[in-house]
């Protein structure tokens, strides 16, 4: 099926209910392109798939797509499964930043996060800033949440995003020693936020090579889920094409070095 007859569908149902509704993905071609690690072979996968995602003309430009405080069960607000099934039918992978305590919570929602391709990094063990921690506080959390994630991956994550964005003078130099890079985003977006002004605050300014920082469903209060057909719709029109944080620094040729901040890419 077509990526653009799909977005018509998800943008009703979230129009509807708030949430996407369960009638599956858009297939195998959307998930395997979380797998490449080149920059040809991304480049190979937008020439011969560009059209199917809703392009007037092949994108040559690049944004990721993350979201932090994750993964959450079912709730009022969808939950993080039903924010898969939309990131999935809008055919976008992302960056889950993902809270170690969260993730033993919802073991299941994390463990989809991962099958469906997208990207696990560290957000810490708990919602608490690290900016005024000292070094063995911030290793035993972000080794914690480290190892829930490898639990599911298999391996140690390899990005990091401090929780509220508060480094201090400690963490990077944790961070390196943990061979993490901190992930920092080029804009808070959508906290807190009504649906609209989250939209506006995406589309206002892209540039290329940034990394949006969102939020998941109960965080976000569900708003962030019901604007992201209208986001995703509103930055392919510009040009852009999502992929995962790794990814990005992939086409952009640009190594992310452990302990070392990065913006946008």
């Amino acid at each position: 099926m077509k990526l653009s007859k799909i977005l018509t569908g998800v943008f009703m149902a979230v129009l509807m209910t708030g949430c996407a509704s369960n009638s599956g993905g858009s297939g195998e071609s959307e998930r395997a392109h979380i797998n490449y690690q080149t920059r040809e072979e991304i480049l190979n996968f937008i020439d011969a798939n560009w059209r199917d995602y809703g392009y007037s003309a092949k994108p040559d430009k690049f944004i990721a797509l993350s979201f932090d405080d994750g993964p959450c069960g079912p709730s009022a607000y969808g939950g993080t499964e039903a924010l898969l099934e939309t990131l999935d039918a809008l055919g976008i992978k992302a960056a889950f930043f993902v809270i170690g305590s969260n993730v033993r919570g919802n073991i299941s929602a994390a463990r989809a996060i991962y099958a469906a391709g997208h990207e696990l990094g560290n957000h810490s063990d708990s919602y608490t800033s690290l900016g005024s921690s000292q070094p063995d506080e911030i290793a035993l959390s972000l080794n914690a949440a480290s190892a829930a994630i490898r639990e599911i991956t298999g391996e140690n994550p390899r990005l990091f995003r401090a929780p509220n964005l508060n480094h201090g003078t400690n963490l990077s130099g944790t961070c390196r020693n943990l061979g993490m890079a901190l992930i920092d985003g080029s804009a808070h977006n959508d906290w807190p936020g009504d649906p609209q002004s989250i939209k506006n605050s995406v589309l206002s300014n892209p540039r290329d090579g940034d990394i949006i920082i969102l939020h998941e469903n109960n965080t976000s209060r569900g708003n962030t889920m019901a604007v992201l057909p209208e986001i995703a719709a509103g930055l392919r029109e510009k040009g852009f094409w999502f992929l995962t944080v790794s990814q990005l620094s992939i086409i952009k040729n640009r190594t992310l070095e452990a302990g070392a901040r990065y913006s946008s890419l």
